[in-house]
């Protein structure tokens, strides 16, 4: 979905939602949060105040909820909506149809998280007072997923660039992918974007950054002669992360030629730009969901951009043995979330030992 399209909908998503939501709003897209994301979270705020009306615990139509609606709500009526969530169909199914992934479930309770600590914390009213004296949410559990990490790991292991593998997916691309397409239309295109995919796809292998983190790079967060970027992690907060030194020529060979390829206008200060309509523009998420998509489901197995920042995960865990580093270079706030990779070089271990006395 292109970056126009999702601020239109966002946009007529905020029409029917009430003045501290679009207040919420405003503020985290000055953060900046993604589009794509505050999108995504209008719908879930619009999703638990219909299901609050249909369950009686609210009256007021979506855009009359008042401050005083909110403060009256138990943390029991958040878990009876988590119940809701985790009992109801996936979206777009029929009532017999999969139920909502615990991902899925497990977005909506974020975004209510957020909602609900801006309210509590980052307003103010008439008499300097925040919007909420007291945040519900924070006793309201995360939705555990059921899985292992050993299980996660192993579902994740066999769509990683292990070892090489990462190297030879830019060589892939940089010289053997036009080989597989047969029109001269999709060559064409090819060449035209071949820098920029081949960059995009080296800033990812060489900092494990998040896919928002990269879309939303300027031409002046990029330090060539430091091999560093600069972010805007997860939560708004700015931070500095390595670039692999492997992968910078072909950052530099973009960057070099990000003008004439693109010609954009002089208040275009976005690192990646595709074109729309005409003009060159910020390239969108999807745009580089797809690209990634297209060249590694040839290349090996399809993978995602978070796929990619695994790769990486995996890769330095495996070159340092540190948690606190790895953590550090993906802008996580602890070691927790990055302790999938110490499984996936378990296995590897465990391999070794099997194979120790054999010829």
């Amino acid at each position: 979905m292109s970056q126009e399209k999702n601020i239109t909908r966002l946009e007529y998503e905020l029409k029917s939602l009430p003045f501290f939501i679009q207040e919420y709003i405003e503020k985290k897209r000055i953060v900046p949060y993604s589009v794509t994301t505050l999108y995504e979270y209008a719908k879930e705020y619009r999703r638990f105040f219909e299901w609050l009306k249909q369950e009686a615990i609210m009256s007021n139509d979506l855009s009359s909820i008042s401050l005083q609606d909110l403060r009256n709500l138990t943390e029991r009526d958040v878990e009876l909506y988590k119940g809701f969530l985790l009992a109801s169909p996936r979206l777009g199914t029929t009532a017999d149809g999969q139920l909502r992934s615990h991902v899925s479930i497990q977005r909506s309770i974020t975004a209510l998280k957020s909602l609900f600590h801006f309210l509590a914390t980052q307003t103010a009213d008439e008499n300097g007072a925040t919007y909420l004296s007291h945040n519900i949410m924070d006793k309201v559990d995360n939705v555990k997923t059921g899985r292992t990490l050993q299980d996660r790991s192993r579902s994740i292991e066999n769509k990683l660039f292990i070892g090489d593998e990462s190297l030879d997916f830019i060589e892939f691309i940089d010289s053997t992918y036009e080989k597989t397409l047969q029109s001269h239309q999709a060559k064409s295109a090819f060449y035209r974007n071949k820098d920029r995919d081949i960059a995009i796809i080296a800033l990812f292998l060489g900092t494990g950054m998040r896919l928002s983190e990269l879309v939303n790079m300027k031409v002046s967060d990029l330090d060539v002669l430091n091999m560093e970027a600069t972010v805007i992690r997860k939560g708004g907060f700015k931070d500095t992360t390595m670039i692999s030194s492997i992968f910078m020529p072909y950052i530099t060979q973009y960057l070099d030629n990000r003008e004439k390829l693109y010609h954009p206008e002089s208040s275009e200060k976005s690192l990646f730009l595709s074109f729309y309509r005409g003009s060159a523009q910020r390239i969108d998420q999807s745009t580089v969901e797809k690209l990634v998509g297209k060249y590694s489901s040839v290349f090996k197995t399809r993978v995602t951009p978070h796929k990619l920042r695994h790769t990486v995960g995996t890769q330095l865990y495996k070159k340092t043995n540190s948690l606190l580093t790895v953590s550090h270079q993906l802008g996580q706030t602890g070691t927790s979330a990055t302790a999938i990779y110490t499984h996936i070089i378990d296995e590897e271990k465990r391999e070794a030992i099997n194979d120790l006395w054999t010829n």
